[in-house]
């Protein structure tokens, strides 16, 4: 288990809405099909039943190679499958097709995001901010925040999230990157208050809540750090990090039984965790843990 920063520096993929596209040329019966296969893809594709949507989709494409919503709808069913290069494939017909459809252009930038082409990516979330029809700009404006991060240019990547937050304030992910970066900066005041945000915004962000709990335990602030360490494995009882941490804030604040519960059970869950096997090897060496009584045959 690794107890580090467990972060959310993932890019936003547009889901699309399922509109129909443009089918010129065809029969009233090739329109009423090609609609079928694509509506029928764009809903499995909704709910994750990625190899139906390829299926119904490749179907709408082969009676309609025109078409870049199919393209597009494609490209996000490849990449949702994590066929990244078939994904970039599709969205550069989509884009080929109608250079006006910024959500493929968007996309298109996640999945070179997703190969570490951030200098080609940067480039087609330039374009999509540089639309000025273009409906969601702060799903760009975020992604290049992502992009400027994994390039180590925290100074750009803070602008790109702050101008994500002024276009939508609704946006815990790119709440919670900043919180990040101030922490990397040892700003811990603005930290706390974006990851605050963040988790206002989204309550069952757990890993907004671990941040939370690591700086208010590295602060002594205890009962803030086991308040926001309880709302994190409430939303997650698995969530081994913030299990650990609160096991040791329990030690720290002498609740010895509940410290100990929360290291065994990390140590169950994950045998190899080498943190918890310590801190439970330590106590035994204070005699805190109690050993279990022998038994005679």
């Amino acid at each position: 288990m690794s107890c580090g920063k467990l972060l959310r520096f993932l890019p936003l993929v547009l889901v699309l809405l399922g509109c129909v596209p443009q089918q010129l040329g065809l029969s009233s019966a090739d329109k009423k099909t090609v609609q079928f296969h694509y509506q029928l893809g764009i809903t499995y594709l909704g709910e994750g039943k990625t190899p139906q949507a390829i299926k119904e989709l490749t179907t709408a494409q082969s009676l309609y190679a025109g078409s870049a919503d199919i393209e597009h709808a494609l490209g996000l069913a490849y990449q949702q499958k994590g066929m990244t290069d078939k994904a970039i494939e599709q969205y550069e017909k989509a884009i080929g097709l109608d250079e006006k459809l910024t959500e493929a252009r968007n996309n298109y930038g996640t999945a070179l995001l997703a190969k570490g082409e951030y200098d080609k990516a940067l480039e087609q979330f330039e374009k999509c901010l540089a639309d000025l029809q273009y409906a969601t700009p702060e799903k760009a404006a975020y992604n290049m925040g992502v992009a400027y991060f994994n390039k180590k240019d925290l100074d750009k990547a803070t602008e790109y999230y702050e101008k994500a937050i002024k276009l939508k304030d609704d946006n815990p992910n790119a709440l919670f990157n900043l919180g990040y970066i101030y922490e990397e900066k040892k700003n811990f005041g603005k930290a706390l208050d974006a990851y605050k945000k963040a988790a206002t915004l989204d309550p069952s962000f757990k890993e907004a809540f671990y941040r939370l709990g690591v700086i208010y335990d590295n602060q002594q602030e205890y009962g803030k750090s086991l308040e926001a360490l309880k709302n994190a494995v409430q939303v997650d009882p698995d969530y081994l990090a913030a299990q650990y941490r609160l096991g040791m804030v329990f030690l720290k604040t002498g609740n010895m039984e509940g410290g100990l519960k929360k290291l065994e059970f990390v140590v169950k869950t994950d045998p190899e965790s080498q943190f918890a096997k310590d801190a439970l090897g330590e106590l035994n060496k204070q005699k805190i843990v109690p050993l279990k009584k022998s038994t005679s045959r």
